[in-house]
């Protein structure tokens, strides 16, 4: 079998193979783990898996960092649903030849976590329960990821990622596997991420265990045409597609398959300045960059109509 007989086959077999190891999941498991990294992705609307390849890329889509240049460091700060809870990342790629000459490496280290849980206790003065103690929460991920390219088929990556949940009275850990893929033209990127290929596990000190279903993100970013010298735009999109029965909690869905999308805009001046907006599943986003030398800072800022706003502040710096 040749290389496209055995992509379009793979393409036929995903939807099944997908649907079949989402049914027995615990549906939302892994929505602690999907919140983005990076201002600049955050910004567009989260659509990151056609991003180019930088340190954020270690978690939209390591694949593109076969396609590096130069390694990158980033550091994130968020606010998440204004101050329910904080989100912090550092994130790091390698590219080819610095660590085995045909691979590409990254890794990141996420925490998201809040304090404020109110645990309660009997009261015997008034056989009521009453607030004993506030406790914190936290989700930790740590992934490492190999990409390489393969030609004019585009990079492929593998990474392995470990989970560590804390809970009040209980702690969880876990361990999967994500497979992603990317492309770049002159004028166009593109990417495809399988998040939990094999389904990822959650073993916690109770007994109880909870499965992460596999979903797919798709899409990529398209550059527009020049109108005004120094001045460039570039458009984004990405389909972020479940196979767990998510039904009435999605932007579409029909039967056990649902998707939300990401939409995005970007505008930049000289490649220093750039403003931003986006839709992240139906949510307003907005943001702003700046790039001097080998520094760079994202913010982006997405509204929430149920929920208070969360706000996201990166910083990425070139190695040299």
């Amino acid at each position: 079998m040749n290389n496209g007989s055995f992509f379009c086959a793979l393409l036929v077999a995903l939807p099944t193979f997908l649907t079949t190891n989402s049914a027995s999941a615990t549906k939302y498991a892994g929505e602690p783990y999907y919140i983005g990294v990076g201002g600049r992705a955050i910004a567009l609307g989260g659509a990151g898996v056609g991003s180019p390849p930088d340190a954020a890329a270690a978690f939209w889509n390591p694949a593109a960092l076969a396609s590096a240049g130069r390694g990158e460091l980033l550091v994130q700060h968020a606010e998440t649903f204004g101050s329910l809870l904080d989100h912090d990342v550092i994130a790091g790629a390698l590219p080819a030849g610095r660590v085995g000459r045909d691979w590409a490496w990254s890794a990141y280290i996420a925490r998201l976590g809040g304090g404020g849980i109110q645990l309660t206790q009997y009261d015997s003065t008034t056989n009521r329960p009453r607030v004993g103690s506030e406790a914190s929460h936290s989700n930790w991920s740590f992934a490492v990821s190999a990409a390489r390219t393969m030609g004019n088929w585009g990079n492929l990556a593998v990474t392995a990622k470990v989970l560590f949940n804390e809970l009040p009275g209980n702690s969880a850990y876990g361990m999967g596997l994500d497979l992603s893929w990317w492309r770049q033209w002159s004028w166009a990127r593109a990417g495809i991420k399988i998040a939990d290929a094999t389904s990822t596990f959650l073993s916690y000190d109770s007994g109880t265990k909870e499965t992460i279903a596999p979903h797919v993100n798709w899409g990529g970013e398209i550059d527009l045409p020049t109108v005004a010298k120094g001045v460039a735009a570039t458009v984004a999109g990405e389909a972020e597609t479940y196979f767990e029965n998510r039904k009435t909690a999605a932007q579409y869905w029909r039967g056990a398959v649902s998707v939300d999308l990401h939409l995005g805009l970007e505008v930049s001046y000289r490649d220093h300045l750039f403003a931003r907006a986006g839709s992240d599943a139906g949510q307003l986003a907005l943001g702003a960059g700046f790039v001097a030398g080998r520094w760079g800072i994202d913010g982006a800022l997405v509204n929430h109509q149920a929920l208070d706003s969360s706000y996201r502040l990166s910083l990425r710096l070139l190695l040299r």
